[in-house]
């Protein structure tokens, strides 16, 4: 975007101290100290994020967020949790949002660099009414180095995505938002909305009317669960449309990286197969009434061997979550093919067999298919859809040679 002549409006929320020693007068808007328009809504932001649940034992931190206010300006923000404030008991769960209004179409990098400056600035001066004022953007963005966001190259997957534009993630460290700001650079749009930890009664879907958003919460069970119920309620309510550019690129981080594991499960289920084969061989397919024990023992030890392997790459509990799944693909493929079938007593070998059958079927064709299928009729570009499945067919493909002997 320009930044000719673009003006940076500064706020901050925080504690309102007063007297020595200083006394806690509660949380409230400190800056501007003239009233704007855009205060309220500042401020009501501001004791949302502060009403997100924070594990006790999290460090306090600091998380960027940024979003459109009603007005169509953009927010860029330092939400810093975890602070004690200044009563006798120095309660935790104090809030500081620093930031500034900056004009609606700033884009990803420029906001990250404002929000690095805000970091820096903070650091400088220790009241918050020194957020008020004017700031020239073309300052900010020249006195400040720009860098690229952090990056976990663990996958990550939403708690939940609504029609509604928004996709909630649940963190399991106080940084990870941060960690994932790449998520950003997959070609968002003018309407893209970040927001770090928020709690089940933040209004998500009032601020996805104004745009995509990616939102965080902490990673406590009941506060998920309390979101995504929450919210799935709302879902149907009549919304923008999501930006194509960044559905599509929180697709290719979301799909492409889990798909890569399910390639690697995959790949290694091959090598133990190669394995087993060559320290005991199978013999050769012969009808179950002329199996002997000693066969049957090295088909189940097998089995056995695959069941704690699929189960150690997918995690316990997609394990447990899917194991009636497994079962029922187990008796297909035995019916279709009668070697696959084991003893009944064989619990952990059907689950595995069950389990390749189901991952059998994930392959880069498949999942290309799939991605198209999910994204038919949803109002995105059918041309970008296509692109996008094709790139992560070709990653699948392109990581399958890279793993090859």
């Amino acid at each position: 975007m320009s930044t000719s002549g673009a003006t940076l409006y500064g706020f901050a929320y925080g504690e309102h101290l007063d007297g020595l020693p200083p006394r806690s007068l509660g949380y409230r808007l400190l800056a501007p100290a003239a009233p704007e328009p855009w205060g309220g809504e500042v401020e009501a932001l501001a004791r949302r994020l502060q009403g997100a649940p924070y594990p006790d034992h999290w460090p306090p931190t600091d998380l960027f967020c940024s979003v459109l206010l009603a007005d169509g300006r953009r927010l860029v923000a330092l939400a810093r949790y975890g602070l004690a404030d200044h009563t006798p008991s120095s309660r935790r769960g104090g809030l500081e949002l620093v930031g500034v209004v900056a004009p609606g179409d700033l884009d990803v990098a420029s906001a990250l660099t404002a929000y690095r400056w805000l970091q820096a600035r903070r650091l400088q001066v220790e009241s918050l009414h020194a957020f008020d004022g004017h700031f020239a953007l073309a300052d900010v963005l020249s006195s400040t180095a720009s860098a690229p966001p952090p990056s976990d190259p663990v996958p990550v997957l939403p708690v939940r995505m609504w029609q509604d534009g928004a996709l909630l993630f649940a963190a399991t460290t106080p940084t990870e938002p941060d960690h994932r700001l790449g998520l950003l650079e997959q070609g968002a749009g003018r309407g893209w909305q970040w927001l770090p930890l928020v709690g089940s009664d933040f209004p998500l879907s009032t601020y996805a009317q104004r745009g995509p958003v990616v939102a965080w919460t902490p990673h406590l069970a009941g506060v998920a669960l309390r979101v995504e119920r929450k919210h799935e309620e709302e879902a149907g309510r009549k919304s923008r449309r999501p930006s194509r550019l960044l559905a599509a690129g929180l697709l290719l981080g979301l799909v492409v990286l889990p798909a890569l594991n399910l390639w690697a499960t995959l790949r290694r289920y091959q090598e133990l197969g190669k394995s087993a084969n060559a320290v005991d061989p199978l013999p050769a397919p012969e009808p179950p009434a002329v199996r002997t024990p000693a066969n049957d023992d090295t088909r189940d030890r097998f089995a056995e061997a695959l069941h704690d392997l699929l189960r150690e790459r997918m995690g316990p509990r997609e394990w447990a979550q899917a194991q009636d799944v497994f079962l029922a693909r187990y008796e297909r493929a035995a019916k279709a093919h009668p070697d696959l079938r084991l003893a009944e007593t064989n619990q952990k070998g059907r689950l595995a067999v069950g389990a390749v059958g189901v991952l059998s079927r994930r392959g880069a064709d498949r999942v290309e298919e799939a991605m198209k299928k999910a994204l038919a009729n949803k109002g995105f570009d059918a041309a970008l859809v296509d692109i996008a499945a094709a790139r992560v067919r070709e990653q699948l493909l392109e990581d399958a040679r890279r793993e090859a002997p």
